[in-house]
């Protein structure tokens, strides 16, 4: 397991900006956030954005051995068509790859590349290409579904991304009965998401910190530092993470002023558990 990118939509450093957090970035190749996608293992990965063919250079990974794809949304950060074509200009990997998403991400790919049409069926001129190599799934939130050696749920968030689609999340519950819940991209869960996760006890939560120090984000879009914490004390009553959990926060963009030193220094005197603050290339254990 390897967080590949933990940066939101702008990366860290943003290449037009030169604010203090970007300016850290730049001095600290540590600090530099790519866009946010996250291997589960060598057969499934979570979100499919433009940074990953840089990351698994980075990390001199090949995905060779890919067989899924757990989409959250489809903003370009964390949805990249262009991963298909990749995958069909591959010269040694000839099976398909499944891609899982929402049913209203389903309808957001169709309107762009198959207007009125199926994906499955035919996905326009634009993505003709790929059509042998991806197969698509919609899934319903609270519905369970088999994927490799997990049973995988999906939970409805608030992040809009269009009038068909929000932003869905995945807790997967592997074969060994180990548990991780990806909550990211999220502002706080609604009711229907935590009854659906009331009492699961993940071993490990991956959850957005997007905005860090800035108290004026919204909190139906994403999470900064003090919703990060209040989302914490909520799953603890819920049950929905013990104090045995795991806990990692990525997604970290660069419009607040907490470095990532000062994240996890904030972090380390304000959670009601331990946080780790991700960066990119950061192993992980379930």
């Amino acid at each position: 397991m390897r967080f590949l990118g933990t940066g939101a939509a702008e990366m860290l450093p943003d290449p037009f900006c030169n604010c203090p957090l970007c300016r850290d970035a730049r001095q600290n190749p540590a600090h530099v956030r790519l866009r946010s996608h996250f291997l589960l293992d060598e057969e499934s990965l979570i979100d499919f954005g433009p940074d990953l063919g840089a990351s698994c250079a980075k990390y001199a990974l090949d995905l060779t051995g890919l067989k899924r794809v757990f989409v959250t949304h489809t903003h370009q950060d964390h949805f990249c068509f262009a991963n298909a074509g990749l995958l069909q200009m591959s010269r040694t990997k000839t099976d398909s790859v499944d891609l899982y998403l929402s049913e209203g991400a389903m309808k957001s790919l169709s309107e762009v590349y198959n207007p009125g049409g199926n994906l499955n069926a035919g996905m326009g001129k634009a993505a003709q290409h790929v059509r042998d190599h991806i197969r698509f799934h919609p899934v319903k939130a609270g519905e369970p579904f088999r994927a490799g050696r997990y049973t995988v749920t999906t939970v409805d968030t608030t992040h809009y991304v269009s009038e068909f689609e929000c932003a869905v999340n995945y807790f997967f519950q592997r074969d060994d009965g180990k548990k991780l819940l990806y909550a990211c991209d999220t502002g706080y869960y609604q009711e229907p998401a935590l009854a659906i996760l009331e009492g699961k006890a993940v071993d490990m939560l991956i959850l957005e910190g997007t905005f860090g120090s800035n108290k004026e984000s919204n909190t139906r879009s994403h999470m900064n530092a003090w919703s990060f914490v209040d989302m914490l004390h909520t799953m603890l009553e819920r049950k929905i993470i013990t104090p045995e959990t795991k806990v990692f926060a990525t997604h970290i963009n660069h419009k607040h002023t907490f470095t990532h030193d000062a994240y996890q220094r904030w972090f380390d005197e304000n959670a009601p558990i331990p946080v780790t603050l991700a960066h990119d290339g950061l192993e992980a254990e379930l």
